[in-house]
């Protein structure tokens, strides 16, 4: 048995407890099962904290890109048509000297299967442009973001 289910099990043992001691009358085992509950609910919120410092929209891909690129000229929705192709913009493109050396496209869920990205992506290997996806969805750390950009910029 896993820990959720023993705690599962656990505050459910706790509640039942404590609504038979409400209706026998017995109003201290109903508060020590009570604060078993709130503690055992403490405990699973502790053990699965809720904190997703991850990238997962455009603003924040466009800030952490601001901090760590500064080397680079950076700009946003660059037309497909600048490296020859058709399709979806890409979000941001980087340029050192005027060349471009690598685009990013942002993608919702389940956007990576259409005819505008696919002739995106097609279009800047086409151009030997470095073609970066990020799923935004996905946990998208900034460090990984950051090094994942820099590994395949020319």
């Amino acid at each position: 048995m896993g820990f959720l289910d023993k705690l599962v099990k656990s505050a459910g043992e706790a509640i039942a407890q404590a609504v038979d001691g409400v209706v026998h009358g017995e109003h201290d085992e109903a508060q020590t099962a009570a604060t078993t509950v709130t503690t055992a609910s403490a405990t699973t919120q502790a053990a699965t904290p809720d904190v997703d410092t991850g990238l997962h929209d455009k603003a924040a891909f466009r800030a952490q890109i601001a901090a760590n690129f500064s080397d680079l000229e950076v700009k946003e929705d660059v037309p497909v048509a600048e490296v020859g192709g058709s399709g979806r913009a890409y979000d941001f493109g980087f340029y050192r000297g005027g060349q471009l050396v690598g685009v990013v496209m942002l993608v919702p869920r389940n956007r990576d299967n259409n005819q505008a990205y696919k002739g995106a992506k097609a279009a800047a290997a086409a151009a030997d442009v470095p073609f970066i996806n990020f799923y935004l969805h996905m946990a998208n750390e900034p460090g990984y973001v950051t090094e994942r950009i820099r590994s395949h910029l020319k």
